[in-house]
Order: C-alpha cells, then structure tokens, then sequence
C-alpha cells in the first residue's frame, strides 16, 4: 500500500511540477470550456513535450560522458564476472581435490571391511563344514 501511495504522490507531483512549468499549457487550461477540452489539452502537451523529451535523453544517452562511464561500467562489469569465474573454477578444483581424498579414503575402509568379512564368512564355512562332516561321521 505504500508503494501505491508514492507512486501517486509521485505523479502528482510531476503532474504539479509539469503544470508550473509550462505556461502555455496552464493558459490553455485556463480557456478550457470541458472536462474532455482539457483531456484533449494536456494529451497534446504530453505528446510533444514527450517528444522534447525523448530527444533530450536520446541526446544525453548518445554524448561522450554517458558512453565513457558506459564503457566503464561495461570494463567494471567484464573484470568481475572474470574474478568471478576465477573464484569459482578455484573452488571446483578444492572440491574436486577433497572428493577425490574422500573417494580414497572410503575405498579404503571399503577394502578393509569387505576382507573383514571375507575372512569371517570363511571361518563361518569352515565351522559349518567341520559341524557337517561330524555329523555325517556319527
């Protein structure tokens, strides 16, 4: 609701401001006989104040000082996006270097418990065999 409220109070004031400063536009309004001869009136200020308008910027864009911080803005912009890819290739390679650490290290402990095993499951079978083998003697 906030926003609702400046942005009318914006315009407002840029409506109050743009009647203060043409003075053949408040003359005009002044001489309006209706509502919609003053609808028909700002809308023809409008339209060729925008146009005024729209040259400026165009002009301002376009002059060497705005293309010179452009440019600028456009070297700034192409130096961090590098840094950028710079940090993050860093990171890739310490991830990638810890990955390969962890890999290891839980191959190794993967090697130890499947021998463990083995040599359980072994004596498992020799047990069992020894077990069956009694049996079948008796």
């Amino acid at each position: 609701m906030k926003k609702i409220s400046l942005l009318v109070g914006a315009l407002g004031g840029a409506t109050a401001g743009y009647l203060l400063s043409n003075k053949k536009l408040r003359d005009d309004l002044i001489n309006a006989k209706d509502p919609e001869t003053v609808a028909k009136l700002l809308g023809k200020h409008l339209q060729r104040d925008g146009k005024k308008f729209a040259k400026h910027v165009q002009e301002f864009v376009e002059s060497e000082d705005v293309q010179k911080n452009v440019k600028k803005a456009k070297e700034f912009t192409k130096k961090k996006v590098e840094e950028a890819k710079k940090e993050i290739s860093e990171l890739v390679c310490e991830g990638k270097t810890k990955a390969k650490k962890a890999a290891k290290k839980g191959a190794t402990k993967a090697k130890k418990v499947v021998k463990k095993n083995v040599t359980k499951a072994k004596k498992a079978v020799k047990k069992t065999t020894k077990k069956i083998t009694r049996k079948s003697k008796n």
